[in-house]
């Protein structure tokens, strides 16, 4: 996912930069996408990357025709906005929301990531919550809509019993089919909370 961006793009004049990943380059479009224009400053934040790393990303979508670049910041091309959709389209991605606080983890920011017909038998949302923490987020929440309940695995507990108004909230937001995901990225901020949800994500798609 997203290799093209990446690949050739692993040494500069002055030695060899640090490895970005898909991940950072997906955060990327989304932020840019839902903020633009965005400067380098922010996207560094953003990313835990220093400035000359986010501008040599930024330089490299403008490049790929990905954004547009000003000096205001980067918002993303007509073209970028459709390889963005593209590339959530290959890992199910059906919305983005952004919770704000939410009563089932109280104080911290959340994003939303609904997953269309993405649950299969096993999960646990272990791996998702640790990858997003690896990532700099507090944590993850895996959801499934089974039988028409909105629970929370591997016990499936449901999400109605730990707050009613979560759970509507959650469905009329999203509007999960039966085995579609939503995974709930929060952290201290809504940048990293979505990385963190993202991250999530991702470990399923490996």
């Amino acid at each position: 996912m997203l290799n093209d961006i990446l690949s050739g793009w692993r040494r500069g004049a002055r030695g060899p930069l640090p490895q970005l990943t898909s991940l950072q380059v997906l955060a990327a479009l989304i932020l840019i996408r839902g903020e633009g224009p965005v400067g380098r400053r922010l996207l560094s934040q953003a990313l835990g990357i220093n400035d000359g790393v986010a501008r040599g990303l930024l330089e490299r979508l403008s490049e790929k025709d990905l954004v547009r670049i000003a000096e205001n910041g980067a918002s993303l091309s007509e073209a970028g906005r459709k390889r963005l959709d593209s590339e959530l389209g290959l890992l199910g991605v059906g919305s983005i929301h952004e919770l704000g606080e939410t009563e089932l983890v109280p104080g911290k920011s959340v994003v939303g990531v609904h997953l269309v017909g993405r649950y299969v038998t096993g999960l646990n949302g272990i791996r998702e919550r640790d990858e997003a923490v690896r990532m700099g987020a507090d944590g993850a929440i895996t959801m499934a809509l089974l039988d028409g309940r909105l629970v929370v695995p591997p016990d499936n507990k449901d999400v109605r019993d730990m707050s009613r108004d979560e759970d509507s909230r959650l469905r009329g937001l999203f509007g999960p089919a039966e085995k579609d995901l939503l995974i709930i990225g929060f952290a201290s901020d809504s940048r990293l909370a979505l990385v963190g949800a993202l991250a999530a994500v991702l470990s399923l798609a490996r």
